[in-house]
């Protein structure tokens, strides 16, 4: 009998160790696949709003950088795209938009990398014109072959949270985004994104953000 009991026992324990481990191995995948269709959304919303950016700055009015012309083509373009904002940027640095407002941003660096040539689009930051949480779109304005102006346009920051919150794991499962630095981009607390959360640099002055950063400096 103690034999019949132990014998139970022990493949009882065996049994449920391997289901243990099936389980673990579905979740595994199925946040992988997660992840994966996640990312693919999300580039492609940013590829089709940097595209659009980037045929308006290629039209030929906008490539004259004579403001009064622009400034009529930008007001139409804000109505007819999802930005919530649209302006040229100076060689100086400084930013008209379509609403007449101005602003210094010279030194951001994804200004920079448009004078540079590239089209590209920043990191989430904090408005300076808003004070909200934004992604900023940049393009070069071309013209004879050189770079003598930057259309950028200013997309909501909760365009990517937008994204994630329809996604998540079984009840009580969630998604969010990070960059690389472990700053959260993306959240369905909306706040963490407005403050720039990092739980990396929070574990340095709280104990109890200890694994949560550890676990997202292996991740990235």
């Amino acid at each position: 009998m103690r034999l019949i009991l132990a014998s139970s026992i022990t493949i009882g324990a065996i049994s449920l160790n391997s289901a243990n481990k099936t389980l673990t191995i579905e979740a595994e995948e199925t946040l992988a696949s997660l992840a994966l269709e996640g990312a693919k959304v999300a580039q492609s919303r940013v590829e089709t709003q940097r595209e659009i950016l980037t045929t308006i700055a290629n039209r030929a009015d906008i490539q004259t950088m004579d403001w009064n012309l622009q400034q009529e083509v930008l007001k139409t373009q804000v109505k007819n795209t999802t930005f919530l904002d649209i302006a040229v940027v100076q060689p100086d640095g400084t930013a008209f938009y379509s609403d007449g407002s101005t602003s210094e941003l010279g030194d951001r660096e994804y200004i920079k990398r448009a004078f540079n040539g590239e089209s590209n689009v920043s990191d989430l930051l904090i408005s300076r014109v808003t004070n909200s949480a934004v992604l900023m779109f940049a393009a070069p304005i071309e013209n004879n072959d050189k770079v003598v102006g930057v259309l950028i346009g200013r997309a909501d920051g909760n365009a990517l949270s937008n994204i994630i919150d329809d996604m998540g794991y079984r009840e009580n499962g969630y998604a969010y985004m990070l960059n690389t630095e472990g700053t959260i981009v993306a959240h369905p607390e909306r706040d963490l994104v407005l403050n720039q959360f990092n739980p990396i640099e929070a574990a340095k002055k709280d104990e109890s953000l200890k694994s949560q950063g550890a676990l997202i400096q292996k991740i990235i």
